[in-house]
């Protein structure tokens, strides 16, 4: 039997389906992850220390930078819940933002740290790059700001969609230990990169569009964007299968 995955457009409209009724349900629980990270990523960096070593505030603002998303990750876990339950027509509500805080909080700080690690190393050499470029004289520049723009594209397309679906695993399979839904979502994802990539790719002129409506659009956009890879989800570990054998009747 040869499986047979829904196309782009197919994911997108079911998307639309079934945010139906549950938009503003949708629209909040993702403006409320947006608002709780940001107040709190802008307390800690006023907050943060400085000296007048410029390698030390580098480094601290870093480390700073990943320990924050490791534990504000946590919030995706939760908007992966309300997305998941949505999609599958189960109940879904506000308060699934905090889920990953009461479901098992090790497992979600296992995953989401690695999900965070694996954003900060896909980005590093670019932000290393741009932060020294006084150091580049002329083409080098240029040089170097390709090599490590490659090396982001490299580590995000094997190891940063490697963990897209895990927070989506995790709740699909409550039994498996955080090491185990990592190596789950990596053999998921097998075979199916380019079109995780491509779905992804698909909402970037929605998202100029959005930027344009000075963001207003992202309170639109957003829930649209995790309905469709909740969608996405369900369709990988469901596909539908065709037989070899059948045949069109004009053939």
């Amino acid at each position: 039997m040869k499986k047979k995955y829904k196309a782009r457009y197919e994911l997108k409209n079911a998307a639309k389906d079934k945010l139906e009724g549950k938009y503003t349900a949708a629209v909040m629980i993702c403006f409320l992850a947006s608002f709780f990270s940001g107040t709190i990523s802008v307390t800690v960096s006023l907050y943060a220390p400085y000296t007048g070593s410029a390698v030390f505030n580098y480094a601290a603002h870093s480390l700073l930078s990943l320990i924050l998303s490791w534990l504000l990750g946590v919030l995706d876990l939760g908007i992966a819940c309300f997305f998941l339950n949505a999609s599958c027509g189960r109940h879904c509500a506000v308060s699934d933002l905090f889920h990953g805080f009461y479901f098992d909080a090790k497992k979600a700080l296992t995953v989401s740290g690695v999900r965070a690690l694996v954003s900060f190393c896909s980005l590093l050499p670019l932000d290393l790059v741009l932060n020294a470029r006084q150091l580049f004289p002329g083409a080098a520049f240029a040089a170097a700001a390709a090599v490590s723009l490659l090396c982001a594209v490299g580590i995000y397309l094997y190891a940063g969609l490697g963990v897209a679906l895990s927070f989506f695993l995790m709740l699909d399979f409550p039994d498996f230990s955080g090491r185990e839904v990592l190596r789950q979502s990596f053999r998921l994802i097998r075979g199916s990169r380019k079109r995780l990539l491509l779905l992804q790719l698909s909402f970037l002129p929605m998202t100029v569009l959005c930027v344009l409506s000075l963001f207003i659009g992202f309170l639109w956009l957003i829930p649209y964007q995790n309905m469709t890879y909740a969608c996405f989800f369900l369709d990988l570990m469901n596909p539908e299968t065709v037989s070899p054998q059948a045949r069109c009747p004009l053939c």
